[in-house]
């Protein structure tokens, strides 16, 4: 599989493809885990603590770093982001996850 542009500018960050690391799942899936968990940290920081104002930029931040991870790990098991996409797309169209096109339209 050849990567896809994200995920080749991700991977030239990544573990160089002699390291033990380059292809296991931990770091790759330890990092997914974690830039979600610092998005949820800023949304409750911005509804319960008083003053704190998260910012656009700072969503478009967490979710850059997010996707990183995703492309890393992505790569591992074989598929680009843009084969990722359309899968998704397909799984959504019957409906069995999430809202029925109807209810967005």
């Amino acid at each position: 599989m050849q990567p896809d542009k994200i995920q080749e500018r991700a991977l030239k960050t990544w573990y160089p493809p002699s390291h033990l690391l380059h292809h296991s799942p931990l770091p790759a899936v330890m990092g997914i885990a974690g830039e979600a968990g610092e998005i949820a940290d800023q949304l409750k920081k911005h509804l319960y603590k008083e003053g704190y104002n998260v910012t656009r930029e700072g969503f478009i931040d967490e979710l850059g770093d997010l996707l990183y991870y995703v492309a890393i790990r992505a790569y591992q098991i074989g598929i680009t982001l843009d084969e990722l996409s359309q899968k998704n797309r397909e799984k959504l169209q019957d409906g069995k996850h999430g809202w029925d096109e109807v209810y967005n339209s």
